[in-house]
């Protein structure tokens, strides 16, 4: 017996720190994912304003299918409860989802309600509560950032009154 109990603290320590890997690591894989995503985003998004109204349906049709499916991801990945961005990282991530939602917007979401409505060959895996969820991330996003941007407007709108 007194074995094992030699053995019970160093067995602790292991899991211990095998817990504390696996959160760093967890933690490093976010902001890295949201770095990316960043970046994805924000190439896509500049080139859909590039492109514009020049491109053919098609194309046009399909950018905007990588512009949506981005932005459910970020979206998603916002709300994930095991993810505490760093700043940059978070700012950045949310600085180029508003902007993407300000372009898409209810485009996004109708999209993927079309999707689900579609028979299960074109939208595979996409059940009712996956698209609840999808729904429900890309409302909170869109709110938060209309709350931002009315207190931003509030703000400068109130250093405006007082020069």
């Amino acid at each position: 017996m007194d074995k094992l109990k030699a053995l019970l603290l160093p067995l602790a320590l292991v899991f211990a720190a095998i817990a504390i890997f696996e959160f760093g690591a967890r933690y490093g894989a976010s902001n890295t994912r949201a770095v990316a995503l960043t970046g994805q985003l924000n190439n896509f998004v500049n080139l859909y304003k590039q492109v514009g109204g020049r491109a053919d349906g098609r194309s046009l049709g399909n950018l905007e299918a990588v512009i949506d499916n981005h932005i459910v991801t970020a979206a998603l990945e916002r709300d994930a409860w095991y993810l505490r961005f760093k700043d940059e990282p978070k700012a950045s991530l949310e600085q180029a989802l508003a902007e993407a939602l300000a372009i898409r917007g209810e485009g996004v979401i109708a999209r993927f309600e079309a999707m689900q409505a579609s028979s299960e060959e074109d939208a595979p895996g996409l059940s009712p509560a996956r698209m609840e969820e999808i729904r429900r991330a890309l409302q909170s996003a869109q709110n938060e950032f209309l709350i931002e941007a009315s207190a931003q407007a509030e703000a400068v709108a109130g250093n405006g009154e007082t020069e």
